[in-house]
């Protein structure tokens, strides 16, 4: 399955999520829920980078991230497998790409890109800057209220696309409370 996807690049995980009805739902207003979520499916954990725990492979890069980087954060070094998170500008931008045009296409009212930004300024966090550049460059949106959320106009219906952000933990309990609010979603 993973070496099928890095093989053919299929780098869009393409999720549509509805509600239907008579479906118990922990989901306040379920009926509500029509989102469609594309997440990354070739880089990030999906890239498929690790070492096992106790292998001499993971231990080198223990050794490495704390000899010459000097990482000390690792709580438990010793038995520790250990995963590569890649994430880079080209491969947010033709994710964030095919989302945007979904949204035009599909007359969508915004699209979220979701994230962990907060914790991993330069993966995830590059993911949402890389992803409202995409937005201002190449679909012309505007800055709402000095930013980062931006606007963008479908050429088809003349009607705006928002383009927001939101940290991961946090759309995860939004969703579950209002679920209208979100509509197309680009994650890692």
């Amino acid at each position: 399955n993973v070496a099928l996807r890095q093989q053919l690049d299929l780098y869009v995980c393409l999720r549509p999520v509805r509600y239907y009805e008579g479906t118990p739902s922990p989901v306040k207003q379920p009926e509500l829920t029509d989102m469609v979520i594309f997440r990354e499916n070739a880089e990030d954990i999906y890239a498929g980078i690790e070492w096992k725990a106790g292998s001499a492979e993971a231990d080198k890069v223990i050794k490495f991230l704390r000899e010459e980087m000097g990482v000390s954060k690792i709580r438990f070094p010793e038995q520790c497998g250990i995963g590569v998170k890649p994430c880079s500008e080209e491969g947010t931008k033709r994710l964030v790409r095919a989302a945007i045009e979904y949204a035009i296409t599909n007359d969508r009212d915004s699209l979220t890109l979701v994230h962990k930004g907060n914790i991993m300024k330069f993966t995830e966090g590059a993911f949402k800057d890389w992803g409202y550049q995409l937005a201002r460059e190449e679909f012309g949106g505007e800055l709402i209220d000095g930013g980062p959320w931006v606007k963008i106009k479908n050429p088809n219906t003349g009607k705006e696309v928002v383009v927001k952000d939101v940290i991961a933990d946090a759309f995860l309990q939004q969703i579950l409370l209002r679920p209208a609010e979100y509509d197309v979603i680009a994650c890692m």
